[in-house]
């Protein structure tokens, strides 16, 4: 296969009712959607909310949106001056972000309906923006006196990056079809009398169409004749028409999609030629580090970290596209001393983020040689929608040292007799995690009966390494 050339394979598999997407370029994988994920997900949904209260310290309104927490309405995303709205308004606001475990989802009230070709701003005031992947200057001029034509002064478009060639006809005509969608929602608005969804994108399958098919999508591979059939259904609003092939089979196994998803949930991924990525996020930001591990290749310790941290640069890049890692991301590069090599890395990371829907700002090297990267983040990473915190070390991946917890547990045994010493305690029964077993020994627990003048008995039963379970008998 060609250096550079991208075939892409998208790949629908259906288990019981839930539907699975993963997305191979040449072979490799890159992205995986899961039916039911991202139905859950409410980026870019549009509800029709309540004010609930108004917070100046934090220039933002709390709005409720019909879900758990209320959504975040910064002053800034709002259509007019904050004066203008008080508690208890109905006002219409879209998913800019999911919320968490912590905090209800940030709403904007400067709409965005996306379509084909376009995404439509009801409140745009006249703003026209062109995706930046269309870098012919006579194409963006033909576009941009399209827009100029169509659009009211009230109104702003965004042209997508396939909406390069479509004619102005074309156009005029999903354009319309948006503000039929924006008239009823809000029509919808002046008649609802509480919080509710007004608005939520299209069916799963043409989502995936619509948004991950494009040039390089040469093959979409499904499972069964439904999905053949819905597949070939929703192509036909497409402006490509790739070959649909079914197979009997489970196609994630019989892909080596399965074995793949393996580095969604590794923290160490090794790259081809020897060296490793390790990924370690955080609440604030996600950190990475390239080693050259096992590499030995190059002419001397230059060539060697520059040819790992080319290839670090590729795999990361997919790896935060895989696992929709967003926010700041600072990548720590195998130090290189040669000027050519940063800007080359830098030149790769921008390349291949042409690929990613998702914005990525490759902001540049620091001082220290870590480079920064930002990507924009709409919907929480996979892994927090796939993995749940550990109920014994609430997500930290680490458990106290065993010889901390005994000591606490001696400090706790001595204080609570002295307190009890009127209750004539007979017995201290002591449940404990097994790798305590090293420090509960008979010597120990001798000293302890004869420093207190009680009978200890210690069981290994406990399931949590970071505590256990202390009863006193008289």
């Amino acid at each position: 296969m060609q250096e550079g050339k991208i075939e892409k394979n998208i790949v629908f598999s259906s288990t019981g009712e839930e539907i699975r997407v993963a997305v191979l370029e040449n072979e490799i994988l890159s992205e995986i959607f899961f039916e039911d994920m991202e139905t859950e997900k409410n980026s870019g949904k549009i509800f029709i909310g309540r004010i609930e209260n108004e917070v100046p310290s934090l220039e933002a309104f709390f709005v409720n949106i019909g879900m758990k927490k209320n959504g975040f309405l910064r002053f800034k995303d709002l259509i007019s001056i904050p004066s203008d709205y008080k508690r208890g308004d109905m006002v219409v606001v879209q998913v800019k972000k999911d919320g968490n475990v912590r905090k209800g989802p940030q709403l904007s009230m400067q709409i965005n309906i996306p379509g084909r070709y376009i995404v439509y701003m009801p409140y745009g005031e006249g703003s026209i923006g062109i995706s930046r992947k269309l870098n012919v200057q006579s194409e963006r001029e033909r576009i941009r006196e399209i827009a100029e034509d169509l659009i009211y002064d009230t109104e702003g478009i965004i042209f997508r990056t396939n909406c390069q060639n479509v004619d102005r006809e074309t156009i005029s005509d999903e354009l319309n079809e948006l503000r039929k969608q924006w008239h009823k929602i809000a029509v919808d608005y002046k008649n609802a009398s509480k919080p509710k969804l007004a608005y939520s994108e299209d069916d799963f399958i043409d989502y995936i169409i619509r948004e991950r098919v494009d040039s390089f999508t040469k093959k979409i591979t499904v499972d069964s004749r439904q999905l053949y059939n819905q597949v070939k259904y929703c192509l036909k609003n497409s402006d490509y028409d790739p070959f649909v092939e079914i197979i009997n089979k489970d196609p994630f196994f019989e892909m080596n999609i399965y074995s793949q998803m393996d580095d969604i949930f590794a923290r160490k991924i090794e790259l081809r030629n020897g060296g490793t990525i390790t990924i370690d996020r955080t609440e604030a930001m996600t950190v990475i580090d390239v080693d050259s591990a096992g590499n030995i290749r190059g002419k001397n310790i230059e060539e060697t970290s520059f040819e790992t941290n080319l290839q670090a640069a590729k795999e990361i890049t997919r790896q935060l596209r895989l696992r929709n890692i967003a926010g700041i991301v600072i990548i720590d590069f195998i130090d290189m001393h040669l000027k050519s090599h940063h800007e080359k890395i830098t030149e790769v990371i921008a390349e291949e983020a042409k690929k990613d829907k998702a914005r990525i700002t490759v902001v540049g090297f620091t001082e220290l040689g870590l480079l920064e990267v930002t990507r924009k983040r709409t919907s929480p990473a996979i892994d927090s929608l796939l993995f749940t915190p550990c109920p014994i070390c609430h997500g930290t991946g680490r458990v106290a040292a065993p010889s901390v917890v005994f000591g606490r547990l001696i400090k706790d045994i001595d204080d609570s007799l002295k307190e009890m010493k009127d209750h004539d305690i007979k017995e201290v029964v002591v449940s404990v995690y097994h790798n305590l077993s090293g420090y509960a020994t008979f010597e120990k627990k001798d000293e302890i009966e004869k420093k207190n003048n009680v009978k200890i008995k210690f069981e290994f039963n406990w399931n949590d390494p970071n505590s256990y379970n202390i009863r006193y008998k008289k």
